[in-house]
């Protein structure tokens, strides 16, 4: 049973794509005909199914929700090479489900590893977005190279600590038989009680496999049910290598040269709205995030938790964001 199937029974679809890849996704439409379709990306390690407090919110009130399993995840296609996780690729394969369900346009909203691909998916394909939204991960501009010695090299000169030491575990060879192992473990450090555990054991380079390998566990978030827990582990576990190749592509640059010759605009058309725990976005509209670099149209905004899971933790603010700036930006629609 896929994880659409099992989160929005009623709802999921099964497309079978012309690079022979199969995504499994939950579908809404719109029952308001004067509303859009949002299309929900989600990161890792998830599925549609850490949308559902968005899902519910938006079709009771109107909107047509599309929120995919992306590559590697529940009931979409798994490949087991990094190649097949290019950005390029993935993005057209997301405009190839718009076209089957008739979209012509849709707002986009995205967290964490998805962010990645939106960013893509509105430089590939910017006519096929009313808007951006960017959950916790901002945008990233296309064709920058990555290097990840230096980023943590420089998250430790300034911050007194790695930051992103979790990514070397993430794309060394058994990571995905260590996560499907101790799954139990990594839940609670992923979704912690307290996020601050991420300080200490995800970020410093060996940290998340010392925190794995003794199978420690923490207090889970509050914000999951132990029936959401279930959920989410019944999906992921024993699926965790797939969703990992994500990282590899990151990681190893493998879309770097598709963004270089596709002279890929760094500058988004669409309006673009951030949302990011409120000392970060503090921070970062201090340091000028709002220039017209990234887009003319770009919102900040900051919510009232210190936590990653956005949609989760702060559902309610993020929804009322949300839906604040889809009647703002629907150009023309009747609310």
């Amino acid at each position: 049973m896929t994880m659409a199937s099992i989160a929005f029974p009623q709802h999921a679809k099964i497309l079978l794509l012309s690079t022979r890849r199969t995504y499994n996704y939950a579908y809404i439409l719109a029952a308001d005909s004067t509303k859009s379709t949002i299309l929900f990306l989600h990161g890792f390690p998830s599925s549609c199914f850490d949308w559902r407090h968005q899902i519910s919110f938006f079709a009771s009130h109107g909107y047509g929700v599309l929120a995919p399993d992306l590559l590697g995840y529940g009931g979409t296609s798994k490949p087991a090479s990094g190649e097949e996780y290019k950005a390029k690729k993935m993005a057209a394969e997301i405009a190839e489900i718009l076209d089957h369900e008739n979209l012509k346009q849709v707002h986009a909203v995205s967290h964490d590893t998805g962010s990645l691909l939106l960013s893509r998916l509105v430089n590939y394909f910017p006519d096929r977005l009313l808007s951006c939204t960017f959950l916790a991960v901002p945008y990233s501009k296309p064709g920058e190279h990555f290097d990840l010695d230096a980023v943590n090299a420089m998250a430790k000169q300034l911050l007194g600590k790695e930051r992103f030491g979790y990514l070397k575990f993430f794309i060394s060879d058994n990571a995905g038989e260590v996560l499907d192992q101790h799954s139990d473990s990594f839940f609670t450090l992923f979704y912690p009680a307290d996020p601050s555990l991420w300080n200490d054991h995800v970020g410093p380079t060996g940290s998340m496999e010392s925190w794995l390998l003794a199978d420690h566990q923490e207090e889970m978030a509050p914000f999951i049910t132990d029936q959401e827990r279930l959920i989410h582990q019944k999906i992921m576990r024993g699926h965790h290598g797939p969703a990992l190749n994500w990282y590899q592509a990151l990681v190893h640059n493998l879309n770097e040269q598709d963004e270089l010759e596709s002279g890929l605009s760094i500058k988004i058309p669409c309006p673009v709205l951030m949302v990011f725990p409120a000392q970060m976005a503090a921070q970062l509209s201090a340091a000028g995030a709002q220039s017209n670099e990234i887009a003319d149209d770009l919102t900040l905004k900051g919510v009232s938790t210190a936590g990653h899971w956005l949609q989760l933790e702060a559902r309610d603010e993020v929804n009322s964001a949300l839906k604040e700036f889809f009647q703002g930006h629907d150009y023309g629609v009747q609310f």
